[in-house]
């Protein structure tokens, strides 16, 4: 028993002095800022969309593709073209990854990054003068906010936050200049089916870290949009077909109202079913309070509300039917185009804020 005892001591110290030997090592990897600088570093950015495969509206998650450049000035990586013949060494792959092993880097992280990226590069250029270019080009999967209440009229903004959390304002910041901005694109073909780029904007903020110091983020927010036309015929023209039931109730003549109260439920449950239809096929359409969703909401009520004008005009002894015959008339008359007009109306008004 305390042979075991002592083992199992000895094995926990082992693994304590491992742990301390590891978290040892990973400190050393962290390299102090190049010497004979000012401060704060500048640390010139820009990036490329090169592909957006996937945009999950409901997860609110992106695959995206990027390249991402950074390009700074670093004294103690400069030499003499006249000794080595070269103006600029280019490091790429593995070549790259050891020599800025070797090296400062401003440890840019991107915060918002949820996996592991599918497929990962990089490369390195040294200019004599010291000017260190590192792009990096990652695939992976991006949390991002998805704003429905416009679909399928929508546009959204797929943000990528860039931080550099070893670093505060005081020592590193990121610019961007013309240059900069010039390199920075978004592929005009995007991978998502129905999606059509528009732009890519940067956000230049700043924020207190967990030790109270000001840090620089950088925002950069590849904006999309949606291809509406593609929509109108999976959605509206069904959505039509099942309200037009509506305009039987009213026009239909009263010997039918018999038949009229079963087509209207019936058309209460395909409105049900073609809710469902909607969001597995197109998530998010209904269950993100979107102009689909709230007029599919609106139809129940409308289909609802006319069976009941109909009926109440039937059976219902309302004020001055006896002794004017010619009122029922009259209402049934202006009912007829008011009731499926005003209807309309709502919808297009809730299509057209969308659009604005």
């Amino acid at each position: 028993m305390t042979a075991w005892f002592v083992r199992a001591l000895g094995l926990l110290l082992l693994a304590g002095w491992l742990a301390i030997a590891g978290s040892a090592c990973a400190e050393e990897t962290v390299r102090p800022l190049p010497s004979g600088i000012h401060l704060p570093l500048p640390v010139h950015f820009s990036m490329r969309v090169l592909s957006l495969s996937r945009l999950s509206e409901t997860a609110g998650e992106a695959s995206m593709m990027v390249e991402i450049t950074e390009r700074w000035t670093d004294p103690g990586q400069a030499f003499d073209p006249k000794v080595t013949g070269f103006g600029r060494f280019d490091h790429v792959g593995a070549d790259a990854q050891a020599k800025l092993a070797g090296m400062w880097t401003p440890g840019t992280e991107i915060e918002n990054q949820i996996s592991e990226p599918r497929s990962a590069s990089v490369s390195l250029s040294l200019r004599a003068d010291g000017t260190v270019t590192r792009i990096r080009r990652l695939d992976a999967d991006f949390r991002v906010d998805v704003d429905m209440t416009t679909f399928p009229f929508d546009r959204q903004k797929l943000t990528l936050s860039f931080v550099t959390p070893r670093h505060s304002a005081d020592e590193v910041i990121f610019v961007m200049n013309d240059i900069d901005r010039e390199l920075s694109s978004v592929a005009r073909e995007l991978s998502a089916t129905n999606w059509t780029a528009r732009s890519l904007q940067f956000v230049m903020e700043r924020f207190h870290g967990w030790n109270a110091k000001p840090f620089v983020r950088i925002k950069a927010s590849t904006v999309i949009e949606r291809q509406w036309p593609y929509y109108l015929l999976p959605i509206f023209i069904p959505f039509v077909a099942v309200l037009s039931v509506s305009l039987f109730i009213l026009w239909a003549p009263e010997k039918l109202l018999g038949d009229k109260a079963p087509m209207t439920y019936s058309a209460l449950l395909a409105l049900a079913a073609l809710s469902f239809t909607y969001e597995s096929s197109f998530p998010g359409s209904i269950s993100m309070n979107s102009p689909v969703a709230f007029m599919v909401s609106l139809g129940y009520f409308y289909l609802v509300f006319v069976l009941l004008l109909n009926i109440i005009l039937v059976y219902s002894n309302f004020p001055g039917k006896h002794r004017y015959p010619h009122l029922e008339t009259a209402i049934r008359d202006n009912i007829r185009y008011s009731v499926p007009t005003s209807f309309v109306l709502i919808c297009i008004c809730s299509v057209a804020r969308s659009l604005l």
